[in-house]
């Protein structure tokens, strides 16, 4: 009987575990959606006061996918924790660390996707709403000129380059996105409308996309988890 007792104590805990990661995960996404509506708004009027408004909310946006990002890996360690532990619930759990690493873009990917071609210049809050608009569609991963970019990656305009995570990268630009192609098309055809006023774009289905760069992890000093 007590084995019995711990065995169900301890697939409660795992399942309290996977269900902080559903909800850490559904916050981001209300994020995102945020931030897409803010850019929706912003982009009516290109003025300089419009502009900058983009920006410092996108910056916002960036700074709470970070923060996000980082409870996102302290919640990752608790799973590897309760799948040490063994018991029934352990194939559950070594999925949902699987579906983490793969958002935190911790492992290579590939599967059906986009392969968009930008033949110019743009803003890093141009790439931005795009990014966000292919997320909202259901898009899964993203490399830009052969770079891993997930939620948390800043993204900076400097002169005519875009920084990403550091990287300095120049036009033309490849934007690979894996998902349902079918879902992707039409939030990639409304960013390229948009840009499409002063760059090429073009937008190719692929059946199979290959994201091989991947970000290490960092381990957590500062960031605990509130309670």
């Amino acid at each position: 009987m007590p084995n019995r007792s711990a065995d169900r104590t301890a697939r409660t805990q795992r399942l309290i575990v996977i269900s902080l990661i559903g909800l850490a995960l559904g916050f981001l996404i209300v994020i995102q959606l945020r931030s897409q509506a803010a850019v929706a708004r912003t982009l009516a009027a290109q003025d300089d006061t419009s502009v900058a408004l983009l920006i410092n909310d996108l910056n916002r946006a960036n700074n709470q996918l970070i923060q996000q990002t980082a409870a996102l890996s302290q919640q990752e360690a608790q799973l590897r924790q309760a799948l040490t532990a063994g018991g029934a619930d352990s194939q559950a759990i070594e999925k949902e660390l699987t579906m983490l690493r793969e958002i935190s873009g911790e492992v290579p990917v590939r599967g059906p996707g986009l392969q968009i071609g930008i033949q110019g210049s743009i803003m890093d809050f141009e790439l931005q709403d795009a990014l966000n608009s292919l997320r909202n569609a259901g898009a899964e991963a993203f490399s830009l000129n052969g770079y891993r970019i997930i939620g948390s990656t800043p993204i900076i305009s400097r002169g005519q380059n875009l920084l990403i995570g550091g990287r300095s990268l120049s036009a033309p630009f490849t934007l690979l996105v894996i998902g349902d192609p079918e879902q992707l098309q039409p939030a990639a055809d409304l960013s390229a409308s948009t840009l499409q006023t002063r760059v090429q774009v073009n937008i190719q289905r692929k059946t199979d996309i290959s994201i091989t760069d991947v970000i290490a992890s960092r381990p957590l000093i500062y960031a605990q988890l509130g309670r």
